[in-house]
């Protein structure tokens, strides 16, 4: 699900504004509540002895060998639980940097206001994610005795998904969780983009860890500091380009290469994406940058666009426009009379179009047929979309993150207005609640992570060194997942997927659009070539 959300890559904010006073500052929040007792459990770490073996994944291969390197012992990284009691350093703690006192770090939840969507009919069902975020900190503080004997600190610091101001606004969430509150560690799993990212890494110095692909120069500036649960835009679409020209798939296509002027994503299109097929041999004699005009929609010369594909009797399109646009597009295409034996296209994890609710809205906003002809798109892709038709969804890790979060939530203040968890994975409306879940835990498992492993009374480039070098660690969806230095995008793995209307796995499983994505028969999971 970090995918889906990441698919609502709206426009991307400037760290930096000409006008910042008009600009009214987020109100950053404490969320974070502590009780007065705590429940007894097993204590880890320290001299503590331990001999949990490895996960035994049913699935074999690639996915065992991730689990075999997974330290099960540590105290932020069990299976049956978020986090234990350990061993606390007999140290003096002191206030070392902005952020980390003797007795707490501040963390960040950034949260992007997703309801704005329902506002344009895009709906995102994915829960109270200030609720999840605030239940594992309470989690970290109140159980687990909080990481080497600091408390988590957590504050809310939220942007709007959707607003003419929308530079503006981002930068000054930015601003908020860095300067104003000293988080030491940013996170998102509800879509951030574009170069505000650096405004957090590269300006202020921070960590960020992010469901949102960025671009390998947004990486290279972060210095390790940005972490990722996708790929890289331009690894996504050179990841999908040579899967393709291995399989000899792209042999004598005419192929184009469309997308919006989000900064930083045209520059990754045409890097990780139009040179390598041009010096591969490929003709690609359509780059099309649409333009967005400062809005989420991207719109302007779409028509122009459509028309280039025919003059130039282009037959295969690498799709790489947001979840409000890429629907505008494909309904443009059928209004020209561009038929489904016309025109094969092709998807990666750029913008997150390997997702049932990313996907979906080609039906619900282009109509039949603009999901007729999207029908039978191949993506290449590092998630698991595919995963709600089988078994693998409600995967153990997700499993007990949902246990933890519905045992534990009302635990924290303000709780009245949560939406009646505990989410059921097996109903397409509450399966992207529950897999949020799983999102957020997976991110505050992380964070816990590099501030135990970090020195007792860590500075912030101690708890970043042990950040960008974490190994292999868990994912929601149980798929090899790892960071170490010069690779903070963490999925190791890939396979094929394919965009099907009406849905090829049958009604009852469909989503309301009758869409969904399947497994592309006789395709199996590879690590990514590195």
């Amino acid at each position: 699900l970090t995918a889906v959300l990441a698919g609502f890559a709206l426009v991307a904010a400037a760290c930096g504004s000409d006008d910042d006073d008009a600009t009214p500052e987020p109100e950053a929040t404490t969320t974070t509540q502590m009780a007065t007792t705590t429940t007894a459990a097993p204590e880890m770490g320290g001299d503590s002895e331990c001999d949990i073996p490895p996960y035994q994944d049913t699935r074999g291969g690639i996915f065992q060998e991730y689990q075999n390197q997974i330290d099960r012992c540590h105290p932020f990284q069990p299976l049956d639980d978020f986090c234990v009691p350990h061993d606390v350093p007999e140290i003096e703690r002191v206030a070392t940097d902005p952020g980390i006192t003797a007795d707490s770090i501040t963390l960040v939840h950034l949260r992007t206001t997703l309801e704005d969507l329902d506002e344009i009919g895009f709906a995102v069902p994915v829960g109270d994610t200030t609720k999840m975020y605030e239940t594992f900190a309470w989690y970290v503080n109140n159980i687990c005795g909080g990481v080497n004997g600091r408390m988590i600190d957590l504050k809310l610091v939220e942007v709007a998904a959707s607003a003419p101001d929308i530079d503006a606004l981002r930068n000054a969430a930015c601003i908020q969780g860095t300067e104003d509150v000293d988080g030491v560690i940013l996170m998102n799993s509800s879509g951030f983009q574009g170069s505000a990212n650096l405004c957090i890494v590269e300006d202020h110095e921070t960590a960020f860890i992010s469901t949102q692909s960025q671009t390998e120069e947004y990486v290279e500036l972060s210095d390790g500091r940005l972490i990722m649960m996708s790929l890289t835009l331009e690894e996504a679409l050179r990841l999908a380009s040579s899967v393709l020209i291995a399989g000899g798939e792209l042999e004598g296509k005419t192929i184009a290469a469309i997308a919006p002027d989000t900064p930083g994503q045209p520059e990754a299109v045409e890097n990780g994406l139009v040179k390598p097929l041009e010096e591969a041999g490929y003709s690609v004699p359509v780059f099309d940058v649409i333009g967005c005009s400062g809005t989420v929609s991207c719109t302007v010369g779409i028509s122009e666009s459509v028309n280039n594909l025919i003059e130039e009797g282009v037959d295969t399109v690498f799709m790489n426009m947001n979840v409000v646009s890429n629907p505008q597009y494909i309904a443009e295409m059928t209004r020209q009379g561009i038929e489904k034996d016309d025109i094969t296209f092709i998807g990666s994890d750029f913008n997150s179009m390997a997702s049932d609710l990313v996907s979906s809205k080609v039906v619900q906003f282009g109509g039949a047929e603009a999901g007729e002809l999207y029908d039978g798109t191949v993506m290449v892709v590092s998630s698991d979309p595919a995963a709600f038709l089988s078994d693998n969804y409600s995967t153990e890790f997700r499993e007990m993150c949902n246990r933890v979060f519905n045992e534990n939530h009302q635990n924290v203040l303000g709780n009245e207005n949560l939406d009646d968890p505990p989410y059921d994975p097996s109903i397409r409306d509450e399966a992207s609640a529950y897999a949020m879940v799983g999102s957020v835990c997976q991110q505050m498992r992380i964070a816990m992570r590099a501030i135990y492993d970090a020195d007792p009374n860590p500075t912030r480039e101690d708890i970043y060194g042990e950040l960008a070098n974490l190994g292999a660690m868990d994912s929601s969806s149980m798929l090899p997942f790892s960071i170490r230095p010069d690779k903070t995008q963490a999925p190791d793995a890939y396979h094929r997927v394919m965009f099907t209307y009406p849905c090829a796995a049958g009604e009852d499983v469909a989503t309301d659009q009758g869409t969904c994505l399947v497994d592309v028969e006789n395709d199996e999971w590879q690590l990514i070539p590195r």
